[in-house]
C-alpha cells in the first residue's frame, strides 16, 4: 500500500492511495477457514480534501469531461472530474501527476502478474472453446431439443 499527499497552492490537499497485494481467498467451511486459492486486491483511491481535512471528492480515477454532457462545466473551466466534482486544469494536473508518482512507486508483484496472466489465458481458452464448431453445434441441438414442438 502506498499513500501520498500533495497540497495545492489554494490550500486543498490531494491524497492518492494505491493498494496492490495478493492474499489467500478463504472459504469458511463448517468452522474451519480453508484457503482455496489466491486473490488479487488492487484498488486506487483519489481524494480531494479542503483546508480543514474534510473530503470534498473521492473516486477511483480521474475522468474526462464530455461536451455533450458537461457543457456548462467546460464553459466554467473544467477539464476533468473526480467522482462528481469538476476539476480545473491546475487541480486536475496536480492529481494526475500525484497519481502517476504513486503508480510508479507501487509495482505489481510477480505473483500478481502471474495470476493475471493465468486469468487472461483462462478467459481466452473459454472464448476459443465457446466459439468452436462442436460447442456451437451442441448449443443449437440443445435449443432444438428445448422447443415445445421438438420430437427429440
Amino acid at each position: 500500500m502506498t499513500t501520498k499527499t500533495a497540497t495545492t497552492p489554494n490550500g486543498k490537499t490531494i491524497k492518492v492511495e494505491i493498494v496492490r497485494k495478493v492474499q489467500d481467498k478463504v472459504n469458511y467451511s463448517d468452522g474451519y477457514n480453508v484457503a482455496v486459492s489466491r486473490e488479487i486486491i488492487d484498488y486506487t483511491t483519489i481524494s480531494l480534501l479542503d483546508e480543514t481535512g474534510k473530503v470534498i471528492a473521492t473516486g477511483k480515477e480521474l475522468s474526462k469531461v464530455f461536451p455533450q454532457f458537461d457543457a456548462k462545466a467546460i464553459e466554467a473551466g473544467a477539464v476533468g472530474k473526480l467522482g462528481n466534482v469538476y476539476l480545473r486544469s491546475e487541480m486536475y494536473n496536480a492529481a494526475a501527476t500525484l497519481l502517476a508518482e504513486v503508480e510508479a512507486e507501487t509495482p505489481k508483484s510477480d505473483e500478481q502478474i502471474a495470476i493475471e496472466a493465468a486469468q487472461a489465458k483462462a478467459a481466452a481458452d473459454h472464448d476459443t472453446w465457446y466459439n468452436s464448431p462442436d460447442a456451437v453445434r451442441s448449443r443449437r441441438l440443445e435449443a432444438e431439443m428445448d422447443r415445445s414442438d421438438s420430437d427429440c
